[in-house]
């Protein structure tokens, strides 16, 4: 009965710890001391550990030293990944979206700069 209490206290913490931290798998630059948070909390969950390196190359998508045409090849490659694990596509159907495609026109044009939020909110 104690072996029991005392896993069962575990598995809240560690869910309690992916909670408190969720937001560490999608933030744009981790520190050292968040990937390391990252990691520990991550042990033994690799459908975790996929989504974040899913994330980075969402991320390497808008990189504006690539044309649109490497953009929409990587976006090919990682729609065909993403499709391989069921349970994280179902999470990630944004990325199926025609609206992405249309979003990475931007990096073919130099005179657009890239904008801020409290840009846009001013504007509005």
């Amino acid at each position: 009965m104690k072996k029991e209490a005392r896993l069962h206290k575990r598995k809240l913490k560690r869910i309690t710890e992916l909670f408190e931290h969720r937001h560490l798998f999608v933030q744009h630059n981790l520190t050292t001391g968040e990937r390391k948070t990252l990691h520990r909390i991550t042990r033994g969950l690799p459908q975790f550990r996929i989504l974040r390196e899913i994330v980075n190359e969402v991320y390497r998508l808008f990189d504006r030293r690539c044309s649109s045409e490497t953009a929409l090849a990587k976006l090919a490659r990682l729609r065909h990944r993403v499709r391989r694990f069921k349970a994280i596509g179902r999470t990630l159907q944004k990325l199926f979206s025609p609206n992405l495609e249309k979003a990475l026109v931007f990096l073919d044009d130099s005179l657009l700069p890239s904008t801020s939020n409290a840009l846009e909110r001013g504007n509005r």
